[in-house]
């Protein structure tokens, strides 16, 4: 009967000991299996935001090209075509801003609000001059020509680094880069 009692009393400590193991085993792969979910969702997020903020400073650098060509380019190559052409750039940046300010972060979401900001004005000061004046909007506004670029470039550089902190910080300033 002792050893019946010993034998029996053995194997409920080792059944205690293996419920415990495998319950403290099961908490550990639930703990590993939530941490490996939020890991993929934060990974789909970052590709989310990267593919948006890509999209979006994709249309600034269109942008940022007609808006150079019509501000240096000789007033004779500047035509009506050119002017819809950067019109319709603008609009399509604005078009594509609502997916940044989705995704965020607001840091970006503000940098990226910025920027839009500033082409449109630049556009509609371009618009205004050289669609409607037919004059070249250097000789009619040169220090337009620096507050207006300077401002965009302004705003872009600070989109791009704001962008790159988000995505991962791990890229070098756009200063260094020289």
């Amino acid at each position: 009967m002792i050893t019946a009692v010993s034998t029996l009393s053995a194997g409920a400590v080792t059944g205690g000991f293996a419920f415990w193991g495998t319950g403290r085993q099961a908490r550990e792969q639930a703990q590993q299996a939530r941490e490996e979910r939020a890991e993929q969702r934060a990974t789909r997020q970052r590709e989310v935001r990267r593919d948006v903020y890509v999209r979006f400073l994709d249309l600034a650098v269109q942008v940022d090209q007609h808006m150079d060509f019509i501000w240096i380019e000789p007033g004779p190559s500047i035509t009506a075509e050119k002017i819809e052409q950067m019109v319709e750039l603008t609009r399509q940046l604005w078009k594509a801003l609502p997916a940044v300010l989705l995704e965020g972060p607001p840091a970006v979401a503000e940098a990226a609000r910025a920027f839009a900001g500033a082409v449109a004005e630049e556009c509609d000061t371009l618009e205004e001059i050289a669609g409607n004046t037919g004059e070249h909007p250097l000789y009619v506004t040169s220090d337009g020509f620096t507050s207006l670029t300077d401002q965009r470039v302004n705003t872009q550089r600070r989109f791009i680094e704001t962008a790159r902190e988000t995505l991962g910080g791990h890229l070098a300033p756009l200063d260094s880069q020289a």
